[in-house]
């Protein structure tokens, strides 16, 4: 019983870290006088894998959970100001609740971060991947006007006159829009000067860009 209790009093002796990580700044030093539960020795962060927390508006929990199920989400983590291309992660974590006050759902995503880019506590920017669209018919946001029948864009035609098109937005990203119907692949469509335009009027081409024309 002597031995056992000596053994455990020894043990007593050394502090041992439930995690493999990079230790901070010591906040006690030798000779430091301290007791139980008195104050933290030292802060260690798990730097391999490590985590990053974000959030989004709650109105997008449902699709996230949606594509959720069909497997690993990828989640791609940038710091700012570097240039070597985003860390590329899965999305790990969904919390429990919707935080009232914000309306927004904290997500976590985990990245081996083997190179050490991502550092505790760095803000950087991050990008969820829910799924892929092949093939989309995308066209600059400003090409897309709302009338009193929806929205519509007007088409270049090869005799250079102009046709207005209804369309169907699935939705804007980084001022460009993604057409679902209403529009082919290769057509040209007028991004300026659609206030002057109706059905018939003849255009000019301005610049040598295949996608975007001006109307006159």
């Amino acid at each position: 019983a002597a031995v056992e209790n000596a053994n455990i009093q020894l043990g007593y002796c050394f502090i041992r870290s439930p995690i493999d990580g990079r230790t901070g700044n010591l906040l006690v030093k030798r000779g430091n006088v301290i007791k139980a539960n008195d104050i933290d020795l030292v802060t260690i962060n798990q730097i391999n894998p490590i985590y990053v927390a974000f959030s989004v508006p709650e109105q997008n929990l449902p699709e996230i959970k949606k594509y959720m199920a069909g497997g690993p989400l990828k989640v791609e983590a940038l710091p700012p100001n570097d240039t070597s291309g985003a860390e590329q992660g899965v999305l790990s974590f969904i919390d429990n609740t919707v935080d009232k006050t914000t309306g927004t759902i904290l997500l976590k995503g985990t990245f081996t971060n083997k190179e050490r880019r991502l550092w505790p506590g760095q803000f950087v920017n991050v990008v969820l991947t829910l799924t892929t669209q092949p093939d989309a018919i995308i066209v600059p946001s400003q090409a897309v006007q709302t009338g009193q029948q929806g929205q519509y864009i007007f088409v270049v035609k090869s005799d250079l006159t102009v046709e207005l098109r209804p369309v169907v937005v699935n939705r804007i990203l980084n001022n460009e829009s993604i057409i679902d119907k209403g529009l082919q692949n290769g057509e040209k469509v007028v991004t300026d000067g659609q206030l002057q335009l109706v059905p018939g009027a003849k255009v000019e081409v301005k610049g040598s860009s295949s996608s975007s024309e001006k109307g006159s």
